[in-house]
């Protein structure tokens, strides 16, 4: 079977259904439907999540009105150009708006490249970035992140990943050589 996604978002125009979401970026129909409203927990006393829904957020940072015919409904059809910068934002595209693979693995995956920030179209990098960079697990990032010993994030993404801004994550590998006594490869 093929995994190539069927659907060409730079090519699309009409708006896209949730299933047609999960096709484009090659996912099951469940992950395009967390991302326009996120199923309650029973474990949480059926509160509301703590982020907003992707789809929703990433609309408001472009500056698109879904209305309530979106906003509301069990079979929403988003504007093109909210699936597209998901997809940039949640790292399923590249800057350019086509794939770049499969996802590798359940729950909140570190995307591959950094991904490009819906409002500001700034790059985000993510822990496992900063790790290569360094030569360390991203482990060793969350415990010092969690220490306080770490490089506080720059905020979190859509998906609650935290990230730093491209000049932040430049200086993290900069500073953490100067701190061990290490080159400065730059």
């Amino acid at each position: 079977m093929d995994d190539t996604p069927d659907i060409d978002l730079t090519r699309r125009t009409e708006p896209l259904s949730l299933s047609d979401i999960s096709r484009a970026f090659g996912l099951t129909r469940s992950a395009a439907q967390k991302w326009h409203k996120p199923p309650v927990q029973a474990a949480t006393g059926n509160k509301a999540p703590a982020h907003r829904p992707a789809l929703h957020a990433v609309a408001e940072a472009i500056g698109a009105d879904l209305g309530p015919e979106v906003l509301e409904s069990h079979r929403p059809r988003y504007p093109v150009s909210v699936v597209l910068a998901l997809g940039k934002a949640l790292g399923y595209l590249d800057g350019r708006g086509h794939p770049v693979g499969k996802s590798p693995g359940k729950g909140r995956w570190l995307p591959a490249a950094p991904t490009v920030d819906p409002a500001t179209k700034k790059l985000r990098y993510y822990v496992n970035h900063v790790a290569t960079e360094l030569g360390i697990t991203t482990g060793a990032i969350e415990v010092g992140l969690l220490r306080g010993s770490f490089t506080e994030s720059d905020g979190t993404d859509e998906m609650g990943r935290i990230f730093w801004w491209s000049p932040d994550a430049n200086r993290i590998p900069k500073k953490a050589r100067t701190d061990t006594g290490g080159k400065d490869r730059s």
